[in-house]
């Protein structure tokens, strides 16, 4: 059976020249035309190629130039690490307190990144493939346009959605926060932006002190969650080792298929960077 893409990640190939030894300024010319076009605008990602001769840490140092090109990158974790790897490391979502969806194997739970944040939310995140799944582990993207205009149809749901809820931070650190407050969905610069992980949420208000969920919103992430179910909604996308995809998390969702893994050292994996945009 087809399924239907609502739309589908364009794909640029990387100058040779500018695949190894490259300033910061000159892929800056190359990134920003494509982040203009088509992080602000639809379809809110865009995907680099030609980078499958580099070594790992080649592919390391590149993803960084390339996402500092858009803005600071972001801490992922209290070592304040900006390269993230994304990878199985045997823990399920929701398995004490600090696992995480990107340390799951699993599918599903379409989100944006680090809605549990204390601090700045990314504006935007890449991932760029090292090494693929043996099957499975296809990225799912969902815009929040198609969301929103589909939650509009009812009543007071999107309204409900703006309502500030409990996000677990993932922190068990003596004397850290248990949780953060933020809204689902809220209207910044003219515009709506989400933040969305429903087991953090649901983990969040399990917490002490935290009130309970109410049944307006139970109900309303119920129906945000069947539409992210949906694949009419979705666009789904195989990484390539050697490609690197870039997502606006702030109208973008995101997910992936469930995989199963290589043996060996050729196991699933994806480096992750958070970036915040340039003021100016």
């Amino acid at each position: 059976m087809t399924t239907h893409h609502a739309f589908d990640p364009v794909r640029f190939e990387v100058p040779e020249q500018m695949i190894r030894n490259t300033t910061h300024d000159r892929l800056r010319e190359v990134v920003m035309p494509y982040a203009r076009r088509y992080l602000d605008g639809d379809p809110g990602c865009f995907v680099l190629t030609g980078l499958e001769d580099l070594r790992p840490d080649e592919l390391h140092t590149f993803a960084v130039t390339a996402s500092t090109a858009l803005g600071e990158l972001l801490p992922q974790d209290s070592a304040g690490t900006l390269v993230r790897e994304v990878r199985y490391r045997g823990v399920e979502l929701g398995e004490g307190a600090t696992g995480r969806y990107s340390d799951s194997r699993g599918g599903g739970n379409l989100h944006t990144d680090s809605p549990h944040r204390l601090g700045m939310v990314p504006d935007y995140f890449t991932l760029t493939c090292v090494h693929q799944a043996a099957v499975g582990g296809d990225l799912v993207l969902v815009r929040l346009a198609d969301l929103v205009k589909r939650l509009g149809e009812h009543p007071g749901v999107l309204d409900t959605l703006r309502l500030p809820v409990r996000f677990d931070t993932r922190d068990n650190a003596p004397g850290a926060p248990r949780t953060v407050l933020r809204p689902v969905l809220e209207n910044k610069y003219g515009r709506d932006r989400i933040h969305y992980l429903r087991e953090y949420i649901e983990i969040g208000h399990r917490q002490p002190g935290a009130p309970p969920l109410t049944d307006h919103q139970i109900l309303a992430f119920d129906l945000l969650d069947s539409l992210l179910d949906s694949p009419d909604l979705w666009s789904r996308d195989r990484l390539r080792e050697g490609e690197m995809i870039f997502i606006d998390n702030r109208w973008t969702l995101h997910g992936r298929v469930e995989f199963q893994d290589r043996q060996g050292d050729h196991q699933r994996l994806m480096l992750r960077t958070w970036i915040t945009e340039r003021s100016s």
